[in-house]
């Protein structure tokens, strides 16, 4: 027969034992091996950012050089200060997530601590209370059952909680080990993040250059006529481009849905699926919305109408297939309705541009972003901010489209009154 006290004191030495153990080397290893495959993503992320930027950095001092016309620097201007505000942001998101995180790893370490301590404690008073029994009272507390499997089972119910206590005492040494690992990690992660605050501290100046450079250009348009009227001839071109560009979206959107019915009828046994029905624009889903959309921007003037109109400064006729909304640049730019960004592009004479999908055939455009927030097949919601407003040549504005399929919409009829 087993000697309870014996197994007490040998749970209570292993639990203690374990206190000062190490963590699993494989615990260790994984955690390490998946922590610098994360580190060394996002530097990769972020060199290629770097990358993007000295390129464009090499293209506008070749373009002083050769003499590239003013337009073709406005942009690469565009493109760069486009890129170096999205790493100024990435480090900014990265040096916050990683504080909040070491912040979480700290406090879940002093828990760990306090149980540990605890656990310490209890292992103490019945380690004492042990030596103060001696073996006399364990013998007489055996011999007092009153039979034998009532003294069995004590001596299991002892030998129970003694490994009860011991694989606590394992799992809180564990958990202790591995926070403190992850706060060793997040730490030295922490610190990494921090050499690149003087490097972000320098970016965010190199932003400011390079937006007042910017903005030099765009007055020297302003006032060169023949650039201005270059920049008109471009935004046609842009707009054509754009067209494009939806009629491609909606014809892979259409040959998926068939692709899919096609699927669903073969499945069913049938040769060819059931052709689909006409729906009026009002019966589907994003048409009940017409005259009740939100505005793109909380504020702001339509500065140019949809559809044709004479330019007044040179007489000539321009075609809208938006309209342009006058607003403070870096304003917030939110999605007009539920949907999937299916498209986030560069078109010179719009400068950024972020395309969202609403369904049925239904696309909304807006261009003339300083920073987009979203990224392709992501899905975004009504009042979401997407993006912030830029400059273009005509000043601060947003300009914003409505499709459906490949007939372009006049947006003022879908936006809500003001």
């Amino acid at each position: 027969m087993s000697d309870w006290r014996w197994h007490i004191s040998l749970g209570c030495l292993v639990g203690l034992l374990l206190l000062c153990a190490a963590v699993p080397p494989s615990l260790e290893a994984q955690k390490k091996k998946k922590s610098t495959t994360s580190v060394k993503s996002k530097q990769r992320e972020l060199d290629d950012l770097r990358a993007q930027i000295q390129k464009y950095e090499q293209r506008i001092k070749e373009s002083e050089t050769r003499e590239r016309s003013t337009l073709q620097r406005l942009d690469d201007f565009d493109r760069q200060t486009t890129l170096i505000r999205s790493l100024v942001s990435r480090l900014t998101e990265d040096i916050a997530q990683n504080q909040r995180d070491i912040a979480i790893a700290q406090l879940n370490l002093a828990t760990a601590e306090k149980d540990l301590q605890r656990l310490k404690r209890e292992f103490s008073r019945i380690v004492v209370g042990l030596y103060k029994r001696g073996r006399t009272h364990d013998t007489e507390l055996l011999l007092s059952s009153e039979n034998i499997n009532e003294m069995l089972l004590r001596a299991k119910y002892l030998k129970a909680y003694s490994e009860k206590q011991r694989l606590k005492a394992e799992d809180i040494r564990r958990r202790k080990k591995e926070i403190e690992l992850q706060k060793m990690m997040l730490e030295e992660k922490l610190r990494l993040q921090q050499i690149t605050i003087a490097e972000k501290r320098s970016e965010e100046g190199l932003l400011r250059q390079k937006v007042q450079q910017q903005k030099g250009l765009l007055d020297r348009v302003r006032q060169d006529k023949e650039s201005y009227a270059t920049q008109l001839r471009r935004k046609q071109a842009a707009a054509r481009k754009i067209e494009r560009l939806i009629a491609d979206m909606i014809e892979r959107e259409r040959a998926k849905i068939e692709a899919s019915r096609k699927a669903a009828a073969k499945k069913a046994g049938k040769a060819e699926p059931a052709p689909l029905p006409s729906v009026p624009i009002s019966n589907t889903k994003f048409g009940k919305l017409r005259g009740r959309l939100p505005w793109p921007v909380s504020q702001g003037a339509v500065v140019e109408s949809f559809g044709e109109h004479v330019n007044p400064k040179y007489g000539t006729l321009q075609v809208n297939n938006g309209i342009d909304i006058a607003v403070t640049g870096g304003s917030e730019v939110r999605s007009v309705a539920d949907g999937t960004v299916s498209g986030v592009h560069y078109v010179a004479g719009y400068g950024n541009l972020v395309f969202i999908s609403h369904g049925d055939e239904f696309t909304t455009v807006y261009a003339h972003l300083s920073e987009v927030f979203v990224r392709e097949n992501k899905k975004v919601v009504a009042g979401q901010t997407i993006a912030r407003s830029g400059e273009g040549v005509s000043g601060p504005r947003l300009h914003f489209e409505l499709w459906y399929g490949r007939v372009k919409q006049n947006p003022l009829s879908w936006l809500a009154k003001r």
